[in-house]
């Protein structure tokens, strides 16, 4: 996935080209800086925001110098070594005596460079007065170094700084070349270092054949000043600096190219692709918002930086638009991308971990708008409106249309909106509870083991995430994929203790049902499958698929008008044809009391939900199998395990309510109410639960529930 930025400049060679049209740039400054040897010194500036590529454009200009006919000696300057200020002087005098080598007169050079080190070394006595040049204080700072009357005239002879520095500049005009001396990242150094720079070069360094060239930003520098006492800043940098120039403007377009060509460098594959219509929208935001408030490469690299490292756990997890605009946040308005990330409410109206609010997600919002837009304040006016665009196009509901033009199943889209994806964006992995999208795409395609993939789902407690995310995904997924991975969830979970334990549960009315979503997971194979007749009958085949072919018998006796229904759609879309759909319930109920007579259906947690399909589809059938079971000793047991089940409420679970009109025409149901009342009087109280509220029911008609035999309510 690359390589992170270490915030080198570029070179300007091949393999670390100019990409910012900058080359004539800096070959205009590199003539301005070659002076004639004996010409009187010159000092330029190159000036420019931070992170705005001083540093690169200083290298083209090194480059441009050294392919000179008559190239000019280079000397580099780093105060960053020099350690503090006072030490600077004499530490650019040390540098600059070092780099002086001239291989065409090597002893003269040696010379100059000895001249300059007995000169940097009368600066060990000197003391700087701010505000004053080194000139006026230099007598003080010998009367202070040495004492003595008998000592003073010969270390004044010493400490000769005019006369050493007026050898210095013969000998440098002996040379007979020119000199360029780069200072970079004034703006770096601490105010009172970046004050001695700027006077080091005016009072002490001002060799003729010597041009400088000085890189800052200029607000940071005129600032430093400031607070050293210099009063009207930029006219005292006028007094240093001959000629200041700014860094030419980055044009969109470039900056664009950097950004292609850092999107290319994140990966070999198209990151767009894991969502539809990601890479339309990453189009549209960029070129609306981002290309605005990305103004510097030092800008967009770090973006780049915490993108890949976003993109490195999240790949696949959220769409890429949206990470590529939180990683923009987070480098350009850190103060707004905290405030996501501490209150996510303040975004989507919702917090992480599922705690609701009694309020709708707008009202949340709304209330919260005041604060969010307090924290835009500590943002430049140029910048705010861009930040408020993107925050717009990532949650919508910040918006008063509340509208996303590119789908409003967030969730769906990989979108931040959806608070799932959001968080998983922000702590860079898949929350516990929740699972990958690229994990389900390996499991639909089987590049994993799916059912060990489902146990893991039910043992790590991921299911519902698991699920949602399958549905949504199922459409995308071939013929066989899709089967394979019905015939694996059917395996997993349908049979499992699992569901029975989920089945027995006090559940809410939004809580999640696994059993609804295989069999929705289900209906969504036969809507999207051309063949829907194989399928069909290809699911009468799997044992383990019959609570699930019961649905579908369900819909198909909607759809032939047998069971009323209020929904129109239900009997439009016709799954099978008429001949088709009486030949699918004859099997398929032909089925259900092979498996009640001879089978373990009877014992099957499915088997109510069954038994109410299956008396629908063929009354005849079941009369049968009610008949045969209560001739059996252990026949009203069966009876109850397969009629009891009647539904589930938020009060206390599953509850059995049974009445003489439900059996009507299945059995006789004074003999069931015999049996049952004779079971409880000679139970002698050592019925479980199940059977009292089920023998309970048959005797009254009246609700209760299936886990402590207490009475419920009716409705």
């Amino acid at each position: 996935m690359g390589s992170y930025h270490n915030d080198q400049p570029i070179s300007g060679e091949e393999e670390s080209p100019d990409l910012l049209s900058r080359k004539s740039f800096s070959e205009r400054l590199a003539s301005v800086l070659l002076v004639a040897p004996g010409d009187d010194c010159m000092t330029v500036s190159l000036e420019g925001d931070w992170g705005y590529g001083k540093t690169s454009v200083i290298n083209l200009v090194k480059k441009t110098l050294s392919q000179q006919e008559n190239s000019p000696v280079i000397v580099e300057y780093n105060p960053w070594l020099a350690g503090k200020a006072e030490a600077l002087v004499q530490d650019f005098l040390v540098q600059f005596s070092a780099q002086l080598n001239i291989p065409d007169r090597p002893k003269e050079g040696l010379r100059a460079s000895k001249e300059l080190l007995a000169y940097s070394k009368l600066f060990n006595v000197m003391k700087f007065i701010p505000g004053v040049e080194p000139w006026a204080s230099t007598v003080q700072g010998v009367f202070g170094a040495v004492g003595g009357a008998t000592k003073k005239i010969s270390k004044l002879k010493e400490l000769d700084l005019l006369g050493r520095k007026k050898k210095i500049n013969a000998l440098l005009k002996s040379l007979g070349v020119s000199i360029v001396v780069v200072i970079d990242d004034i703006d770096r150094l601490a105010p009172d270092e970046a004050f001695q720079v700027i006077r080091l070069v005016k009072a002490v360094a001002d060799f003729p054949g010597t041009s400088f060239l000085l890189s800052f930003d200029p607000s940071y520098l005129a600032s430093s000043l400031e607070k050293q006492g210099i009063d009207n800043s930029s006219q005292y940098i006028d007094k240093v600096v001959q000629l200041r120039i700014p860094l030419p403007l980055i044009a969109h377009r470039d900056l664009q190219n950097l950004a292609d060509i850092e999107l290319r460098n994140l990966s070999d594959k198209s990151l767009t692709d894991s969502f539809e219509r990601d890479q339309e929208r990453l189009s549209y935001l960029y070129h609306r918002y981002a290309k605005h408030i990305i103004r510097s490469p030092r800008e967009l690299k770090r973006i780049f930086n915490h993108l890949r490292f976003v993109l490195a756990q999240t790949e696949g997890k959220v769409c890429f638009t949206d990470l590529y605009c939180l990683s923009i946040l987070a480098i350009k308005s850190h103060g707004v991308y905290e405030s996501i990330k501490s209150s996510p409410e303040f975004y989507v109206g919702q917090k992480f971990g599922g705690d609701l609010f009694f309020e709708s997600r707008e009202k949340v919002i709304e209330k919260s708008k005041e604060e969010r837009e307090s924290i835009l304040t500590n943002y430049p006016e140029k910048d705010a409106p861009y930040i408020r665009g993107i925050l717009k196009e990532l949650f919508p509901l910040l918006d008063d249309v509340g509208y996303s033009m590119y789908g409003t199943d967030y969730d769906q889209c990989g979108r931040v909106a959806s608070e799932k994806r959001l968080y998983t964006a922000l702590h860079y992995q898949v929350p516990p509870g929740l699972v990958s999208d690229t994990e389900i795409v390996s499991f639909l395609t089987g590049a994993i083991d799916r059912e060990e993939y489902l146990r893991e789902a039910i043992s790590e407690d991921f299911v519902e995430r698991l699920f949602e995310l399958l549905n949504h995904n199922i459409d995308k997924a071939e013929y066989d994929d899709a089967t394979l991975s019905l015939k694996a969830i059917y395996n997993v979970f349908l049979d499992s203790e699992y569901l029975k334990v989920f089945e027995d549960r006090v559940h809410g009315f939004f809580g999640f049902d696994p059993y609804r979503n295989v069999m929705w997971l289900t209906f969504s194979v036969i809507e999207k499958t051309e063949n829907k007749e194989v399928l069909l009958f290809e699911l009468l085949e799997d044992r383990q698929a019959l609570p699930i072919t019961a649905d579908v018998v369900r819909r198909l006796l909607l759809q032939l008008g047998k069971i009323e229904t209020d929904d129109p759609r239900l009997k439009q879309e016709q799954w099978l044809s008429e001949e088709k759909s009486e030949k699918y319930i004859d099997r398929w109920s032909d089925l259900v009391m092979y498996q009640l007579l001879e089978g373990s259906l009877v014992d099957s947690i499915h088997a109510s939900h069954v038994y109410f399909v299956f008396r629908r589809a063929s009354k005849e059938k079941a009369e049968q199998v009610f008949s045969r079971w209560l001739s059996e000793e252990s026949g009203l047991e069966k009876v109850a395990k397969l009629i009891g089940r009647c539904g589930s409420d938020s009060t206390n679970g599953p509850y059995a309510e049974i009445s003489e009109e439900s059996l009507s025409g299945l059995l006789d149901y004074q003999l069931l109410r015999k049996l049952a009342g004779k079971k409880i009087k000679g139970s002698g109280g050592n019925l479980s639960a199940y059977f009292k509220a089920v023998y309970k029911s048959i005797l009254t008609g009246e609700k209760y529930y299936l886990n402590d035999a207490s009475k419920g309510e009716g409705f």
